[in-house]
């Protein structure tokens, strides 16, 4: 589906996702994050097994979900503003951040659509 490999920040959605989970894993394997078995490093250590393997993945798949869960909440919670820059970004192409952010918390641009990004002078 388009959706799936939609271009974000150069990378795609898919992309983005396996960094996710590969930060995740990281944090679980070798900084020891884990809320079930405690601080320990699997990456270098003999305890890791299939059992701890399927337990490492069952945790990332959690610490995931909350966080996809977390960005539903954020989202919905700010659905008019991001509505509006939305339809912000389609009218003018590019924004500033500065841009953005007066967007964002509802002000008004001092530019038109036509004109382009401002000058950095």
């Amino acid at each position: 589906s388009s959706g799936i490999n939609a271009e974000y920040g150069g990378t795609t959605v898919v992309e983005q996702v396996d960094h996710v989970n590969r930060l995740a894993k990281v944090l679980i394997e070798e900084n020891g994050y884990s809320r079930k078995q405690g601080f320990v490093r699997y990456s270098d250590s003999h305890l890791k097994n299939i059992e701890t393997t399927h337990l490492i993945q069952a945790e990332i798949k959690e610490l995931l979900a909350e966080r996809h869960q977390i960005v539903k909440r954020e989202m919905a919670a700010h659905k008019s503003q991001l509505m509006r820059m939305k339809d912000t970004l389609v009218a003018y192409k590019s924004l500033t951040g500065e841009e953005c952010r007066t967007v964002f918390s509802g002000g008004r641009l001092t530019r038109q659509p036509s004109e382009g990004l401002p000058s950095s002078d």
